[in-house]
């Protein structure tokens, strides 16, 4: 049987929702295509796949659910730092399409890895009146697309509201979009703790310099269902 896992980045203090990500760690002398995961990702429906095609040197490549390859996400390389922890295997580095991205798992189970900001989507941002006008939204505000919406919650404690859809790829509400995050941090130029999505998941983020910042959450594993292992 093929090892993976369900996992969900950016759970609430409760270990609660947050945004799934599979996992799978492919065998050794795997031969399967680009096209074959994008097909298996596409099929099986969830926000992202992450296909490990070597443990130890962290080379791997992220497909999304919308018929595309992801060339950097923040919640799937979260998922997959956390997935090679329960195997034993403490991942420093990463290496999805777009280069090496430092990561590491802290002893309270906080995984971060620190990035370029600009290797996410040009995710655009739109400023709210309120968190209250946030949590009542069932899409984006007229005019928007790829957008992610914010709103201070609590300014002094670096706390924003946010919520994100990218209707022109496909894509539906995104519960826990780190990558935007990411860019909304350079943006405003401090730290944040982002509270995201319909379910609130925590995002956490450090400035690490004018390029780089630090994608921080904590996360859940499941073992996946037998239709996921099916189709694997």
């Amino acid at each position: 049987m093929i090892n993976c896992w369900y996992v969900r980045a950016f759970v609430d203090a409760e270990g609660a929702h947050g945004n799934p990500a599979l996992v799978v760690v492919e065998p050794e002398g795997s031969s399967v295509t680009a096209v074959q995961r994008q097909e298996l990702a596409t099929r099986l429906g969830v926000p992202a796949t992450v296909f490990v095609h070597d443990a130890a040197t962290g080379r791997v490549s992220i497909h999304g659910n919308y018929g595309q390859a992801i060339r950097f996400g923040g919640h799937p390389l979260l998922a997959t730092v956390e997935a090679l922890h329960r195997i034993g295997k403490a991942t420093k580095e990463l290496l999805p399409e777009a280069g090496p991205v430092a990561c590491r798992r802290d002893e309270d189970g906080t995984v971060w890895l620190t990035a370029p900001a600009q290797w996410s989507k040009p995710w655009r941002h739109y400023q709210m009146g309120s968190a209250a006008e946030i949590d009542v939204l069932t899409g984006l505000p007229e005019g928007e697309d790829f957008t992610q919406v914010w709103a201070w919650e609590d300014g002094e404690a670096g706390r924003v509201r946010a919520r994100l859809w990218a209707p022109r790829i496909g894509k539906g509400e995104d519960e826990a979009c780190g990558s935007a995050s990411m860019l909304l941090t350079l943006k405003l130029g401090r730290d944040l703790e982002v509270l995201h999505g319909r379910h609130r998941a925590v995002i956490r983020t450090r400035q690490v310099d004018d390029a780089r910042v630090e994608l921080g959450g904590r996360c859940a594993v499941e073992s996946p269902g037998a239709d996921v292992h099916a189709a694997l």
